[in-house]
C-alpha cells in the first residue's frame, strides 16, 4: 500500500534537510510554494510539517515561517514494557515537573478508571514530564487516601511518587495494571507539549497495587506519539 501524499512529502523534507538542501537555521519554503512544486494540496503540506515539527526537525511561527531546527530527529524516549522496576526507572529518567496538587474528591469517572470507591478523598497531582529539556509525557498522578500525607513532599522529590510512598509507609507495589490506547491531542494538551492540535498520542492508565491487592497510587499520561516507545521482549517457554 502506497504512503499518504503527506507522509511522502515529509519524507522528501526530511531528506532536503538532512542533505543540507534546508540548512539548520534557514527556512523551508512557504505552504503555497511547496503546493505548486509538490503538486499537492495545502492541507498535505500542513500535514507534513506537523509531522517534521513533531520530529524536532522545524520550528513554525505565525509570520515567521517554517525554520528548520535540526539535521536529524531526536531519538524518541523509549520505555521497556516490563516489570515495577523498569516502571520506576521511567519515573526517573523522565522527570515529573508538577504544575498543581492537592486533595480532592474523586469524579465519578475517575473513582470508576481506578477501580475506586466514589466518594473518597485522594491526592491528585498534575505535571509534565521532561526528558532533558522536551515535554514527553502529561501525568496526572492518584495517590490514594491512606497516603495523601507525601503531598508536602512531592514537589522537592527526585524519584517516583510510588517511591516516596514506599519511604514514608514502607509500602512497595506488588502488582500493576496497566491499559494503554491511542487518541489525538487536544488544543490545551498540544499547547504544552510543544506539539499541534490533533496530533498523534499514547494514552497509559496504570494501577499500582500492594501485597494485599489494595490500590496505592493512579497514573493517567499522555504521550506524544513521535516522541515515546514502548518496547517489549517475548521469550518462548519450553
Amino acid at each position: 500500500m502506497a504512503q499518504p501524499r503527506y507522509r511522502q512529502l515529509a519524507d522528501d523534507l526530511r531528506a532536503a534537510i538532512s542533505d543540507g538542501r534546508h540548512p539548520v537555521g534557514g527556512q523551508l519554503p512557504p505552504e503555497m510554494e511547496l503546493c505548486e512544486t509538490h503538486g499537492v494540496s495545502r492541507h498535505t503540506v500542513r500535514d507534513a510539517l506537523r509531522l517534521l515539527r513533531e520530529a524536532g526537525l522545524v520550528e513554525r511561527r505565525r509570520g515567521a515561517g517554517t525554520t528548520v531546527i535540526a539535521s536529524a530527529s531526536a531519538p524518541a524516549f523509549v520505555q521497556p514494557l516490563g516489570g515495577v522496576d523498569e516502571l520506576m526507572q521511567y519515573a526517573r529518567d523522565a522527570r515529573l515537573k508538577v504544575r498543581s496538587t492537592g486533595q480532592r474528591k474523586l469524579t465519578t469517572v475517575e473513582s470508576e478508571r481506578l477501580k475506586a470507591p466514589p466518594g473518597q478523598i485522594w491526592l491528585v497531582v498534575e505535571g509534565v514530564r521532561m526528558a532533558g529539556s522536551e515535554p514527553v509525557a502529561l501525568s496526572r498522578i492518584y495517590v490514594a487516601p491512606a497516603y495523601v500525607s507525601v503531598a508536602a513532599q512531592v514537589r522537592d522529590w527526585d524519584g517516583a511518587i510510588l517511591e516516596l510512598i514506599a519511604c514514608d509507609f514502607g509500602v512497595a507495589a506488588r502488582r500493576i495494571e496497566q491499559e494503554i490506547a491511542a487518541e489525538t491531542l487536544d488544543a490545551a494538551q498540544a499547547r504544552l507539549l510543544l506539539t499541534d492540535k490533533g496530533a498523534a498520542a499514547l494514552h497509559t492508565l496504570r494501577r499500582y497495587y500492594d501485597d494485599k491487592d489494595q490500590i496505592i497510587l493512579g497514573s493517567d499520561s499522555t504521550h506524544p506519539g513521535a516522541r515515546f516507545v514502548y518496547t517489549m521482549n517475548y521469550r518462548r517457554e519450553g
